[in-house]
């Protein structure tokens, strides 16, 4: 077999047209492989006789554009009546779609004109044929041309490039295998015009595509490193635009914005965090401070609460225990005869009185009478019984005299016995040193006969009605200090002052009204030389009626400031 010569072929089988084929031929001298492909059909089928048969023998496809409906609508011609199955395809370059069989019964279909471009070709057959007909109604058309290039795109990431360098890669995908120019730009400060950077103008040529999934593509290098400024762009052949700028490297305005946005939230919610945990401190720390400076206003004195023990009003009790309570909570030690059963049953009146005056001397604080229309009647009965003793019988004997008490069908109680003490302070000159008198505003004495003076046992003792004189009431059981600074004394005032408005209001929410005892036809010597000044002490004085005033009332001899 010669080399030279040529040979015919002869296929007896079926092949499609365009399929590549490999031929040998062999002998014994020479052995010929040869690779070949099988012709187009236009090719092989004179273009009369194609025509023909396209006419006859393929369906055929017709592609109108409606650019309002943003879609390309197919019709469906050339089919046989018969003929119930028709698949057809989409194409782009060496792109190609799925089969998809043509909807039954129907001449027409849509696609997206987003799929437009000039190398789009549809493929359309009938399943028992194995002729295709192949219809590419974009080509050359320039608004295929312009709708490729919105499908066409360009990336760029820093990487190492082949030499070993550090660089910028890019890649640009299309549709067509179509000759293209990729380059890069430069964005001005203003973030506007993007200007071509000289020299970096690549050509993409048909043949360096390749196709991959849905799209070709073509990779390449720029010798550069990266620039928040640096861009890159595409252009197609026949295009006089390049495409948007892609700009990987640049920092956004909107990215700084909320970036600044979240810094700011964060800023604000942390400053207001500090706030409310700084706020939520300072109300302990100041509550704490608060409660230091009224227990250092009120000097932990120890007060003695009594009552007469046959008085009959329930509510007084109740009372007098809340009183109890709250100057405890103020600082003051507290001793009430209603607390203290245990003990007064085994040291009797008269010792649990004196136990408890030997701790107003070394502590400081005073014994605290209810006036009641009990204890002004004892008052009175006692003060007519001592009227019948010679004064100089009396004065010195204070135990004495502390458990005789007149009337003979009445035991001896600790009211009683603070009365023999109040008599024995009074004739030795020291009336309202230990003792003072106190009425609630809710349960003021009913005195029959209307208006009378104190009983003279009384006389030097100051009266408080509460809650509207707390502050004179604490200010008395505190006692006069010497306070040598000016912010110590401003600072004691406070606390008498918050003292003063914790017991009023804890008192204005037990009792049930406000109703002043007033008192009139008292001598001046009854009050120990005190003047009267807002009211908060009751300096008894003729015809002087004992007004409510403010807590923040003060005595103006009294040394609080």
């Amino acid at each position: 077999m010669d080399q030279s010569s040529e040979y015919k072929l002869l296929l007896t089988e079926k092949v499609d047209f365009e399929t590549p084929i490999v031929v040998s031929a062999e002998s014994k001298d020479t052995f010929i492989y040869q690779n070949i492909t099988i012709p187009a059909e236009k090719a092989v089928c004179p273009l009369e006789l194609w025509s023909l048969l396209i006419e006859t023998d393929v369906p055929r496809l017709q592609a109108v554009t409606e650019n309002t409906r943003n879609v390309v609508q197919l019709h469906l011609q050339n089919i046989p009546g018969k003929q119930d199955k028709v698949y057809w395809g989409m194409t782009w370059d060496d792109v190609h779609g799925q089969p998809l069989q043509w909807p039954k019964g129907k001449n027409e279909t849509a696609i997206s004109s987003d799929l437009i471009a000039p190398c789009l070709c549809f493929m359309v057959w009938l399943v028992d044929k194995d002729i295709r007909g192949r219809y590419c109604p974009f080509t050359n058309q320039p608004d295929a041309l312009r709708r490729m290039q919105h499908n066409m795109s360009v990336t760029m990431m820093e990487s190492q490039l082949r030499g070993g360098d550090t660089g910028l890669s890019w890649n640009v995908t299309s549709p067509c295998k179509v000759k293209a120019e990729v380059r890069l730009c430069k964005k001005d400060m203003a973030g506007g015009q993007c200007e071509e950077v000289t020299g970096s103008k690549q050509r993409l040529e048909p043949t360096g595509w390749t196709a991959a999934h849905s799209v070709h593509w073509q990779a390449g290098e720029f010798s550069l490193l990266p620039h928040p400024r640096l861009c890159v762009q595409v252009k197609s052949e026949g295009m006089v635009w390049f495409s948007e700028p892609q700009c990987p490297f640049e920092t956004h305005r909107v990215r700084w914005i909320l970036a600044l946005l979240v810094g700011f939230l964060l800023m604000f919610l942390a400053i207001l965090g500090v706030y409310l945990i700084r706020g939520i401190l300072k109300g302990y720390v100041w509550r704490w401070l608060k409660d230091e400076d009224v227990k250092g206003a009120v000097g932990g004195g120890h007060v003695v609460l009594l009552y007469p023990p046959d008085d009959d009003d329930k509510h007084l009790s109740e009372l007098l225990c809340h009183l109890g309570s709250s100057l405890q909570t103020l600082g003051f030690t507290v001793s009430l005869d209603l607390w203290s059963q245990a003990e007064l049953s085994v040291l009797g009146p008269v010792p649990w009185l004196h136990s408890r005056l030997d701790r107003l001397k070394r502590q400081g604080g005073k014994v605290v009478l209810v006036l009641t229309q009990t204890t002004w009647t004892r008052a009175e009965e006692w003060g007519a019984f001592t009227c019948e003793k010679n004064e100089e019988n009396i004065r010195g004997v204070e135990e004495d005299s502390a458990g005789s008490y007149p009337p003979p069908s009445r035991h001896v109680d600790v009211f009683g016995a603070s009365l023999s003490c109040i008599l024995a302070d009074y004739l030795q000159g020291r009336a309202g040193e230990r003792f003072m008198l106190v009425q609630f505003e809710s349960l003021p004495p009913a005195l029959p006969g209307g208006y009378r003076p104190l009983p003279r046992l009384f006389c030097g003792l100051h009266v408080y009605s509460l809650p509207s004189q707390s502050l004179g009431f604490l200010t008395e059981l505190a006692g006069s200090k010497q306070i040598a600074s000016a912010s110590a004394r401003r600072k004691r005032a406070g606390g008498l002052r918050m003292a003063s408005r914790a017991l009023a209001k804890r008192l204005s929410g037990f009792t049930l009204g406000t109703n002043v005892l007033h008192l009139a036809g008292v001598s001046p010597g009854c009050v120990g030389g005190e003047e009267e000044d807002s009211g908060d002490a009751l300096l008894l004085e003729p015809t002087l009626i004992t007004p409510p005033s403010s807590p923040d009332t003060i005595v103006s001899k009294m040394e609080w400031v």
